[in-house]
């Protein structure tokens, strides 16, 4: 019995869903299919863990300090208690230091307003401890003065170094535009990357088979920027990579198995009875072997 010829004038095998050869050398054994790798993703970098400094030009996560929210905030214990035994072991000469870090991390009117406060209350100091000598009384101030510099910088500097908001490395809008940036580049490699593979299947066929392109259902190491080979992925394939519903894979693999392979996204769309606009999006996702 006859088979009857496709459309195009092609005949397949019958029962195989192949075209007809001359002769035909086995092939090398079907992989088994594996499920899909997934997409690689950008260099995206890597979430910094709390209390950690954020290096320039990364992402701030939530919950992560900035570099000067860091520094002006004091989220770590031990750096806190060093800051606020500054007034203390410096007889409160050098009460105003702490505050001058907060001034210069934090950049606030307020902030400078405290180190000018404890600088004078300091150079104060030193005019006292100086005459303190001549008299009863300079002495018991400058001994005051002293007292409240150490004791009243310490706890000072240390509720000061803890009271401050983590703030976002970058403002909003500056993070959207790097984001859109990364975002754009990752794009444009991949479609680079779709290029180049569909350049070595067409001139390399032998090199192409070696690579698995196109083939999502298969471990390969090569990255082929998303392409699918219609001829040769099954349905669910055709679904999770092009996007088609059950309905138009099952009927791209039925078409495929009565003419044997494709050639083009134009006959999937006429074979498998799409409809003309279906596949514009995904044509260049689309390979054919």
């Amino acid at each position: 019995m006859t088979q009857p010829s496709p459309p195009d004038g092609r005949h397949s095998q019958p029962g195989s869903g192949q075209p007809a050869a001359a002769s035909a050398e086995p092939g090398p054994p079907r992989a088994e299919p594996v499920p899909p790798r997934a997409e690689p993703v950008s260099a995206s970098p890597r979430p910094v863990p709390p209390g950690a400094p954020v290096p320039p030009g990364a992402p701030v996560p939530a919950g992560a300090r900035s570099p000067a929210a860091s520094v002006a905030g004091g989220t770590s214990q031990l750096g806190r208690l060093g800051w606020a035994s500054v007034p203390v072991w410096s007889l409160g000469f050098l009460a105003f230091a702490p505050f001058l870090r907060l001034a210069v991390a934090r950049r606030g009117r307020k902030d400078w307003a405290i180190f000018a406060g404890y600088l004078l209350a300091v150079i104060l100091e030193i005019v006292l401890v100086s005459v303190a000598g001549k008299s009863g009384s300079m002495s018991a101030a400058a001994g005051g003065l002293v007292i409240v510099l150490m004791g009243g910088g310490a706890v000072h500097s240390y509720l000061a170094s803890g009271g401050d908001q983590a703030r976002p490395a970058v403002s909003g809008p500056a993070t959207a535009e790097r984001l859109n940036r990364e975002a754009l580049a990752t794009a444009r490699s991949r479609m680079e990357r779709r290029r180049e593979a569909r350049e070595i299947a067409s001139k390399d066929p032998v090199l192409s088979r070696e690579l698995r392109i196109g083939r999502p259902d298969l471990a390969r190491e090569y990255d082929d920027g998303g392409l699918v080979d219609v001829n040769q992925v099954s349905g669910e394939f055709l679904q999770s990579g092009l996007g088609l519903s059950a309905g138009e894979a099952a009927a791209v693999v039925a078409a495929r198995d009565t003419i044997g392979r494709f050639t083009s996204a134009d006959e999937v769309t006429t074979y498998a009875q799409l409809p003309p606009d279906r596949l514009d999006d995904v044509r260049d996702w689309m390979t054919f072997s």
